[in-house]
């Protein structure tokens, strides 16, 4: 009851996901992100220790593909995982196990993945990637995410044992950029209208990320976070 996608920005070399679903609290368990490296999901019947095994065998000097078909050769319920992985550089590694629930699949566009399970049809994830590689070259990587993610939504989205629509529940985006301290990971865990709720969130946070950033790097002259947000308000207004 998932749909995700995975994309890059080769002109930045940032990294991110996006990923919505019926399920609650999708951002603890589904989305990885190792900086500079690779962003992958673990889904379907999702185990967080996929993502992690395969972040440590990277961390231990594995390609990401390599590392991830050894974690699902390892892995004694393949069949009823989703797992995908997109590098910095653009490799992809996908598996999408037989018994996860229909409709289940993936569409590669340039620099995006899009993967899904419990889905009304294969058109959801086509058009994914075409909302994510439509858009204008303009967009920040977390812009051309939600987007893909509203292309979701709008194409059908996720369907239940009885065939009818499930609304999103939860959400979750993470970006990497080359030079950052820490990503972007902004979630929902509970919501009516979790992709809706995730933009506010990421429109939001994603002007305070400098502040953030300045202050775990060196706090030693950083205004109050509440002045910041109001020259801020001000800047903008």
């Amino acid at each position: 009851m998932t749909f995700t996608i995975l994309g890059r920005d080769p002109e930045t070399g940032s990294i991110g996901i996006g990923i919505a679903t019926y399920s609650l609290a999708v951002g603890a368990t589904c989305p990885f992100i190792l900086p500079d490296s690779s962003v992958l999901t673990s889904q379907a019947a999702a185990n967080p220790n996929i993502g992690k095994e395969i972040i440590t065998l990277v961390k231990n000097g594995y390609t990401p593909v390599h590392a991830t078909e050894q974690v699902v050769k390892h892995d004694p319920h393949p069949e009823y995982r989703q797992i995908a992985l997109l590098t910095s550089t653009g490799e992809m590694s996908i598996h999408s196990g037989s018994k996860t629930r229909s409709f289940s699949g993936f569409s590669k566009g340039q620099n995006c993945i899009a993967i899904g399970n419990f889905l009304k049809s294969e058109q959801i994830l086509i058009a994914m990637t075409e909302e994510f590689n439509g858009l204008d070259n303009g967009s920040s990587l977390s812009d051309r995410l939600i987007a893909a993610l509203y292309a979701g939504k709008n194409s059908g989205g996720q369907q239940g044992s009885d065939g009818k629509h499930l609304d999103e529940r939860s959400a979750c985006l993470m970006v990497h950029t080359p030079g950052e301290q820490f990503p972007v990971n902004t979630r929902v865990d509970y919501s009516d209208d979790a992709i809706t709720e995730l933009k506010k969130a990421i429109d939001a946070y994603q002007p305070m990320h400098k502040f953030y950033l300045a202050r775990a790097a060196n706090p030693v002259n950083l205004p109050p976070q509440d002045r910041w947000s109001e020259d801020l308000d001000m800047s903008s207004g």
